[in-house]
C-alpha cells in the first residue's frame, strides 16, 4: 500500500497483451516500472509466444504483478481476459511494443472522479496524437487507448467487443462517449509512445468498416448521424 501524505494513492492497472514480443517486451515493462507514480500493477497476457518473450517475462517478474502465457482469441479477446486479474482503480493498456512517459505519472495524479474517463496525448513517430474528443470527432477517427485511463466502472458495464480484429477500441470508445454516465476529461500531456507499425496499422477490419455506419446511428446523437451521413455524400460527390 502505498500513502501520500495521509491520503491513499488509487491502484492503477496496467494491461499489456503481447505475441513473440522479444524484441520490445522488456524495454515496455521497465517505461512502467520506473514510473514515480508508485501505485501500478503490470498484467501481460501472452498468447503463447515461442520466441524468448517468456524467458524476459520471468526474468522481470519482481516488475509484474501478474504474467499469463496461453492461446487467445485476438487481442481483444486478450485484453478482456487481463481485466479478469486487474485490481485496479483506473485502467490502462499498453502494447508490448509502446512505452510510457514520466508524463504518465503526472496524469496519474489527475484520476479523482469514477465516474471520469481522463484522457491525454500519445506520440507516434514524428506526430503526437490525442487533443479534445468529441461523439462527431469519433466517427472521424479513434482516439489512440494508449491515451486513456478508464475507470474500472467502464469495464463493470462494457466489455470489448472481440467481433472486430482491430476496431474494438473504437466501438468502446464510442460507447462511452455516448454515456452520459462518465464524464470524459481531456489533459493535455504526452503519456505514452504509440509505436508505428502494429496490428492496428496492418491488419485489416472488413467487417468494423462495414458495421461502422450503423455503429453511429446506435451510440451517438442524432445530429451526429446525419452530419457523419452529409460528410459522406460531400465525399462520395467528390470522388
Amino acid at each position: 500500500m502505498n500513502i501520500l501524505g495521509t491520503k491513499q494513492l488509487p491502484l492503477i492497472s496496467i494491461i499489456t497483451v503481447c505475441l513473440n514480443a522479444v524484441e520490445h517486451i522488456e524495454t515496455c515493462i521497465n517505461s512502467i516500472a520506473n514510473q514515480s507514480y508508485p501505485n501500478i500493477e503490470h498484467i501481460i497476457m501472452d498468447g503463447g509466444s515461442t520466441d524468448g518473450t517468456i524467458d524476459i517475462l520471468r526474468k522481470n517478474s519482481d516488475k509484474i504483478a501478474k504474467w499469463i502465457s496461453e492461446p487467445d482469441n485476438g487481442i481483444f479477446n486478450a485484453m478482456n481476459k487481463g481485466l479478469k486479474y486487474a485490481k485496479g482503480d483506473w485502467i490502462y493498456f499498453l502494447g508490448a511494443d509502446d512505452t510510457l512517459y514520466p508524463a504518465f505519472s503526472e496524469m496519474a495524479r489527475h484520476l479523482k472522479n469514477q465516474s471520469s474517463i481522463y484522457y491525454g496525448q500519445c506520440s507516434w513517430g514524428k506526430f503526437t496524437l490525442g487533443g479534445e474528443f468529441t461523439s462527431y470527432r469519433l466517427t472521424k477517427e479513434c482516439i489512440c487507448h494508449h491515451s486513456i485511463l478508464y475507470p474500472k466502472r467502464v469495464f463493470e458495464k462494457y466489455q470489448y467487443s472481440e467481433k472486430y480484429p482491430t476496431g474494438g477500441d473504437h466501438l468502446l470508445n464510442m460507447q462511452c462517449w455516448s454515456d452520459r454516465e462518465f464524464k470524459k476529461i481531456y489533459i493535455p500531456l504526452l503519456i505514452a509512445n504509440f509505436a508505428q507499425g502494429g496490428t492496428s496499422q496492418t491488419t485489416d477490419d472488413p467487417s468494423f468498416e462495414q458495421d461502422f455506419p450503423l455503429i453511429i446511428k446506435k451510440y451517438c446523437s442524432l445530429p451526429v448521424y446525419l452530419r457523419y451521413r452529409l460528410k459522406q455524400i460531400k465525399n462520395r460527390n467528390k470522388a
